[in-house]
């Protein structure tokens, strides 16, 4: 009686596997443990306090210099809005790079939720940099880079946190 019994549950199971599939694709099934990707989830220790502000350094470097790159371009005209196009796109893989950077390192504790709060803004700006990047005129550029968080408090919180020095200023621009 109960080999009947787990028979019918495992058919039971067997039959609602087999109807999941038939689901929607936006709702994406949790990996099994098998088959979670590497980059998931750090594999590394925890990081001191002083490799996390070296890391976190090398991190913010090309973003900070992408960016950098797309404020200083002249005025946008219509005849080099493709160059300013392109200097917005690599300012979001950029800021993509950065953001996935944060997430693949275990920082402190009492950084851990400054990172977590830098990399949701991170993500932000990325779209926002897209967004500039896909304009087809330049008013729509100058009204998707009025959108672009280029900066943050929360650098320089994080900054503080890991010991580094400050981050230079971003001219005309107030952190958001």
């Amino acid at each position: 009686m109960k080999r009947s019994r787990v028979v019918v549950a495992v058919a039971v199971l067997v039959s609602l596997g087999g109807l999941t599939g038939c689901a929607s694709r936006t709702v994406e099934e949790p990996p099994s443990p098998g088959t979670a990707s590497v980059s998931s989830a750090p594999a590394e220790p925890v990081m001191t306090i002083e490799h996390a502000g070296e890391t976190y350094a090398k991190l913010s470097a090309a973003s900070n210099a992408a960016r950098e790159r797309w404020m200083g371009a002249p005025v946008p005209t219509e005849a080099n809005l493709s160059v300013h196009r392109k200097l917005a796109a690599g300012a979001g893989r950029a800021t993509v790079a950065f953001s996935t950077g944060l997430r693949k390192h275990r920082w402190p504790a009492e950084v851990q939720p400054i990172i977590a709060a830098l990399d949701e803004h991170l993500q932000q700006r990325a779209a926002a940099y897209q967004r500039v990047a896909a304009a087809g005129t330049v008013a729509e550029y100058l009204a998707a880079v009025g959108e672009v968080p280029v900066t943050s408090s929360l650098t320089g919180q994080v900054r503080q946190a890991l010991g580094l020095p400050e981050s230079a200023v971003v001219p005309g621009v107030s952190p958001r």
